[in-house]
């Protein structure tokens, strides 16, 4: 489903994101890619990390998981508030509060898989640096799907979907990388 929005001179029709329908739910694909991105940053952090925490325990990687989604969510769904308010020039309604609510719910989505692998990977005997590497996988893996994703949703071919997934997956990588690097 693909929604539309009108442009601020209502002189023509922009599309807006689409939304994927999902568990009965509207997905904001920019939401997930991003909450994706900022998730493989905190755990490329947390395993590199030797004085912050040490004890590897499921709870520990809990928490590393949902404090970055939570504050992400938060901050997202603060600009946006103001954004409404700006654009609209009336104060926040009930059905506002409702939207920002479900869609910052939707940057901590991107934690739930995560948490539950490390739950499997915990049962099984692993630790949470096997639980990060498995959802580090899992993360570029995504971000290569969302290449293709793109590229068909664009009407491209499978030669070019394959180059967006190429592209897009390394692009993402490289951010983690990049953000890594920043962080030491």
């Amino acid at each position: 489903m693909v929604e539309h929005a009108r442009s601020t001179d209502d002189s023509a029709e922009v599309p807006a994101r689409p939304l994927l329908r999902f568990l009965g739910l509207d997905w904001d694909p920019h939401r997930l890619i991003y909450g994706t991105i900022i998730l493989m940053v905190a755990l490329g952090i947390y395993e590199e990390s030797d004085d912050v925490f040490d004890q590897g325990t499921l709870w520990e990687l809990f928490a590393v998981v949902i404090a970055p989604l939570f504050a992400l969510a938060a901050a997202h769904s603060f600009s946006d508030a103001i954004d409404i308010q700006v654009r609209t020039g009336r104060p926040l309604t009930g059905d506002d509060r409702r939207h920002l609510a479900l869609t910052g719910l939707q940057y901590l989505a991107v934690g739930v898989p995560v948490m539950i692998l490390s739950t499997v990977v915990f049962v099984f005997g692993g630790d949470s640096w096997a639980a990060i590497d498995a959802a580090q996988g899992i993360g570029v893996a995504s971000l290569f799907l969302w290449g293709v994703f793109a590229a068909r949703r664009a009407g491209l071919g499978r030669w070019s979907q394959l180059r967006y997934a190429l592209v897009y997956g390394f692009l993402g990588f490289f951010v983690i990388v990049v953000e890594l690097l920043l962080a030491h």
